[in-house]
């Protein structure tokens, strides 16, 4: 079963603030950008400036080895899940950065991301993804960056989502809510992937920790997914949250045998083909007998979340 359970790493959530006026010509004004970096930074702390460069690079390959050169819409080992658009380069695209920013009382998750095809170690990316995180009360925080169509973003040195200067470089929030982070990240701010496992030393992890978007009142973001299913000796649930969006839908299907688009024979098949739970060095057959009832009973639940089996609830959070 699929283990989105990206655990903890990148997200920052939700307080009620007064509904604030359109932009003015008033020096008083604050954007609504400037409103939710502030609630950010009560919630969650501040977000450091960082380089991409300091990012661990992903791997894409082809049989276990580093292809001689990466063409548009190749397949491979472990593509990216998130789609990356009929405009990309396809889901096996080389070059993605993650750089985990956390300290003791904060996780930050930061993606930089590659759509199309560039020079081994550039630095211009196609969207610059931060999650931040506050394990103790659950607050989540999301910030974006998207480069222009036929653009690109420096990614070389990035302003803190936070500071002063991020309202110059990242997008409006308003934009990320519409862009629906939340619905994939419907149980934990953390997902788990093939193509995400290869660095997962670098993503903070918390699957059963507390969980809330943070908010202000104009935005949005309290309407991204909040419930978890907890159906009865599962062995998804033991190790990670269902949710009732994506981690009931195609992610679930991906981690238990379908192929994701861009995946090649080698990803198509037993172990790669079930990544849930990760690294879990069964037979097929043994996997079958441990996991597939509680595959079927998740199914099950993703098709009717209100049934008494399921148990439908609240994932828990701390408001300050």
């Amino acid at each position: 079963m699929i283990r989105p359970f990206i655990i903890a790493t990148l997200v920052v959530e939700c307080l009620v603030l007064t509904v604030f006026a359109a932009p003015s010509q008033d020096d008083n004004y604050v954007s609504n950008y400037d409103h939710y970096a502030a609630q950010c930074r009560a919630q969650i702390g501040d977000i450091p400036a960082f380089s991409c460069a300091s990012g661990r690079v992903i791997p894409i390959t082809v049989d276990g080895k580093v292809p001689g050169r990466y063409t548009k819409d190749m397949t491979c080992d472990r593509p990216a899940l998130l789609p990356n658009g009929s405009q990309s380069d396809g889901q096996c695209v080389p070059g993605s950065r993650i750089l985990n920013l956390s300290e003791l009382d904060t996780q930050i998750s930061v993606m930089c991301r590659q759509k199309q095809i560039r020079a081994k170690d550039s630095l211009s990316f196609d969207e610059i993804d931060v999650i931040a995180h506050n394990p103790i009360s659950g607050a989540t925080c999301w910030f974006q960056a998207s480069a222009t169509q036929g653009g690109s973003i420096d990614g070389a040195s990035v302003p803190s989502p936070t500071g002063a200067d991020g309202s110059t470089f990242f997008n409006p929030p308003e934009d990320v809510v519409k862009d629906g982070c939340g619905i994939c990240h419907d149980n934990d701010p953390f997902m788990y992937s093939p193509f995400m496992g290869q660095v997962w030393s670098q993503v903070p992890v918390n699957p059963f920790g507390p969980y809330y978007q943070v908010n202000t009142p104009v935005l949005g973001f309290d309407k991204w997914p909040t419930q978890q299913m907890q159906p009865r000796d599962s062995t998804c649930t033991g190790c990670h949250r269902i949710g009732t969006k994506e981690t009931c839908g195609q992610l679930a299907d991906w981690a238990s045998g379908e192929a994701p688009p861009g995946a090649n024979a080698l990803a198509k098949s037993y172990p790669l083909s079930h990544s849930m739970p990760p690294f879990h060095g069964q037979s097929l057959a043994t996997w079958e007998v441990i996991n597939q009832a509680s595959v079927a009973r998740i199914g099950a639940c993703c098709a009717d979340p209100t049934s008494p089996a399921c148990n439908l609830t609240e994932i828990a959070h701390y408001f300050k």
